[in-house]
């Protein structure tokens, strides 16, 4: 027997209990409104948390809105739970949706599988064991992968594949 995977909103409001969490997602997917230079984004990573105190942060049946700051720069951000694809924990868990994964996001899973390098920051989304942990990042930052790097330790992934 499967077991239920808690929904999108579940995963999203157990992890902002727990500190800051990270949402994955395809900024290029409909309703998703981001700043302009990360609107072609097939993986963006936004960090959210009670702690920020942000004046309009909502989640609701339908997505997440909140205003966060982008090189210092206030944005709204709305984000329809359909573009989000994977929520990490910084307290070290993490879930991804399958379906919903870009095509992009999926052929790097495939490369990394294969060949596991070092990344200048976090790692990219990975499919990994429930136990893997990874370190935390600063508030409402827009990460992307560097690429690898020869002068920086690997790091554990940091999410598990959903089924």
């Amino acid at each position: 027997m499967t077991p239920r995977v808690p929904s999108k909103k579940q995963t999203l409001l157990q992890y902002l209990q727990r500190g800051v969490t990270m949402v994955h997602l395809d900024a290029r997917r409909p309703g998703v409104v981001v700043p302009p230079q990360y609107a072609g984004d097939a993986h963006l990573r936004l960090n959210l948390s009670y702690r920020y105190s942000i004046p309009d942060f909502e989640v609701d049946e339908h997505r997440v809105q909140a205003t966060l700051s982008f090189s210092g720069t206030p944005f709204q951000c709305i984000l329809p739970w359909q573009s989000i694809f994977g929520i990490t924990s910084h307290a070290g868990d993490g879930q991804v949706w399958p379906e919903d994964l870009p095509t992009e996001v999926m052929q790097t899973l495939g490369r990394s599988d294969r060949q596991p390098a070092a990344r200048a920051e976090r790692p990219g989304l990975v499919a990994v064991p429930r136990e893997a942990n990874t370190g935390d990042r600063p508030t409402g930052e827009k990460t992307r992968d560097a690429g690898p790097s020869a002068d920086d330790s690997p790091r554990r992934p940091h999410l598990r594949l959903v089924r």
